[in-house]
Parts: structure tokens; sequence; C-alpha cells
């Protein structure tokens, strides 16, 4: 994965009201950490930040104080309402060390069983993964286009990428197709099977009544 550059510039004020203040001048509050180092708070600039997060992009190189940093995207706070960015969060990596970090997965094709008329279920929106910081795949693919009514795919299923270890529990179920609500499959004799004839007369006629 590309490592992009982003210009940040180290903060020394803190808290709501400080926080508020950068937002409204178009800034975003940061915090790089990790490595036994001490943490850095920093402020970027919301439409650079913004740019460079629609890449997909998650290992970024921080300029700051006349020096550069290798980071990961590590966590990203967004404000759902206002659909803004209020805060990230960077770990230091080394180039030379593997990381683990969840990467999205992204379903290919239009699966089978949902032709049949069942319901697709993308339970594991996410995968977690180690690996070196230059192999991180910006999203796991899967084919979907043979899963069929009733199937599921797992984590030990997905496809096997060069560099990249599998860290969520294999037995976990990433996508599935199952039977759509509130219908019910008949078995095909049930459905062939001629209605029965009843020719049981009423009790009051049993009994010899009116």
């Amino acid at each position: 994965m590309e490592i992009l550059d982003l210009i940040a510039e180290k903060r020394t004020t803190k808290g709501s009201r400080a926080v508020k203040k950068l937002r409204k001048e178009g800034n975003i509050p940061a915090i790089l950490y990790g490595h036994n180092l001490d943490n850095v708070m920093l402020s970027l600039r919301e439409d650079q930040l913004s740019k460079v997060l629609r890449t997909g992009a998650r290992m970024i190189r921080l300029s700051f104080d006349n020096k550069k940093e290798s980071a990961l995207v590590k966590d990203v706070q967004y404000d759902t309402l206002e659909d803004c960015i209020l805060h990230v969060d960077f770990s230091r990596i080394d180039l030379n060390e593997s990381v683990t970090l969840w990467v999205p997965v992204e379903l290919i094709g239009e699966a089978a069983g949902v032709k049949e008329g069942g319901m697709l279920a993308h339970v594991m929106k996410d995968v977690e993964i180690e690996c070196l910081p230059t192999a991180i795949p910006e999203k796991i693919k899967i084919n979907i286009s043979e899963l069929g009514l009733g199937k599921s795919i797992h984590v030990r299923e997905l496809p096997s990428l060069e560099g990249v270890r599998y860290i969520s529990n294999g037995d976990l179920v990433v996508v599935s197709v199952h039977q759509a609500a509130g219908e019910k499959e008949v078995p095909e004799e049930e459905l062939l099977a001629e209605p029965e004839v009843i020719t049981k007369k009423p009790k009051e006629e049993e009994a010899g009544g009116i």
C-alpha cells in the first residue's frame, strides 16, 4: 500500500474549548503515539485529511517540526449528524515490523442464492489481519457469485494474500445467504401429494341425530 504524505502541526492546547476552536478554523485534532515514544498532539487541515482518507490509505507519512514519521491511521472519529471528522489517532510504525489492523471486506458479484430468492447477510464488514505495513491491503475482496442458498463464507475461506495473516477467528461467518423471512421451504413430496378427502360423517349423523 502506498504511503501518503500529510502535513501536520504540533498543538499545545487541549480541552473541549480549544478543540472546538480548531474545528471552526478548519482543522482536525489528532494524536500520534506508539513505539515507547512520547505522545504528540497534532492539528491537521480538514480538507487535506479528508482527501487522504478518501483514497482508503492507511499508512501516512506525517510531516511536522521539520521531521517525518511513518504512522498508521488507527482510528477516525466521525460526527455522523454533521458528517464531519472529529478526531484521528495515528500509531507510529516501523516498515520492517508487522502490524495488526482491521481492513474492510468488499463483496464482488451477486450471490446465486439471492437469485433464488434468498437474503444476503454481510455479517463481518471488517476482518483483523497481521502483515508488514507495506503489505496492507486496501480491502479484502470476496467473489460471492457462487454462494448458494443456505451457504456461508467463513474467515478461514477468505482469499489468501501474500504476506497477510488473518487474526479473526476462522470459524466466524463473513457473509451468508439464508431463506427470506416468512418463507418456509415445503418438501417436494408435499407439493405433489393429493389433498386428503374427508369422508367421515359428522357426530350428529353417526348418533342418529336430526
